[in-house]
């Protein structure tokens, strides 16, 4: 398996030396109901299953900025089912911008109402890349592995046929671009569903300077405190609250 992947990362360096640049659609999907503690089984009759949005990532060579895909380019039920969920989660001004050779993240999000500004270093996943293959969008995709912890666990799935070391949301780090991320085998997904190689326009990759600037340990500690601030208030009000992390 090292000999494998010794090999792929060979193989992506020879194509590196040839400028890519794209832009891949993808859609998310979140499964709310398997969130729902088992006191609150009833609640499946009056949420969807799946809350939707829709994304883009648009890349470079070096750079990729990962945006909402806008509601105005959208159209009737997808539309409506994609933005008014993530308006729902504060997602919708969420973008995040990646520089594979500084290795950094800048990563724009809402939060309480609040824009922050979070910095740093790409995280260094370990991923272990296994034996499977499938097809997405016509590009034969390897899958690979990391667990986060004992609970979560993500799978990608990445094509060496398209020469970009990046992927949707933060994920990256594959000798190939990622074009489905499932986590936790379907509680969330990132899936590809169009791709553009030709005559992209990469002058939109622009780095966001909206938000408080903080690092991801301060980003995740507010975020924390402010998450048992609203259970604690749900709590004195006698009406239980259910809360899904979505990153």
């Amino acid at each position: 398996m090292k000999f494998l992947f010794v090999a792929f990362t060979f193989f992506f360096a020879n194509l590196s030396f040839c400028q890519v640049t794209g832009k891949i659609f993808y859609e998310e999907k979140f499964d709310m109901h398997r969130n729902l503690p088992p006191e609150r089984e009833d609640m499946k009759d009056m949420i969807p299953q799946y809350s939707t949005s829709k994304w883009e990532l648009i890349f470079s060579d070096e750079e990729s900025i990962f945006k909402p895909y806008v509601a105005s380019e959208l159209t009737g039920a997808s539309a409506n089912q994609g933005n008014n969920m993530m308006m729902r989660f504060g997602r919708e001004n969420r973008i995040i911008y990646k520089n594979t050779v500084e290795d950094t993240v800048i990563d724009s999000r809402d939060f309480m109402q609040k824009q922050f500004l979070i910095k740093g270093k790409a995280l260094s996943r370990k991923w272990k890349i296994g034996k499977k293959h499938k097809e997405v969008l016509g590009y034969d995709c390897m899958e690979a592995n990391f667990r986060v912890d004992s609970a979560t666990t993500l799978t990608a799935w990445f094509t060496p046929q398209i020469a970009a070391s990046t992927g949707p949301s933060e994920y990256q780090g594959l000798p190939g671009l990622i074009l489905q991320i499932d986590i936790n085998d379907g509680l969330r997904t990132i899936t590809a569903t169009e791709i553009e190689l030709d005559s992209v326009d990469t002058s939109v990759i622009i780095i966001p300077t909206k938000g408080k600037v903080v690092t991801s340990a301060e980003f995740e500690k507010l975020r924390e405190e402010k998450m048992k601030e609203m259970k604690l208030q749900q709590g004195s009000s006698g009406h239980p609250m259910i809360i899904t992390r979505r990153n």
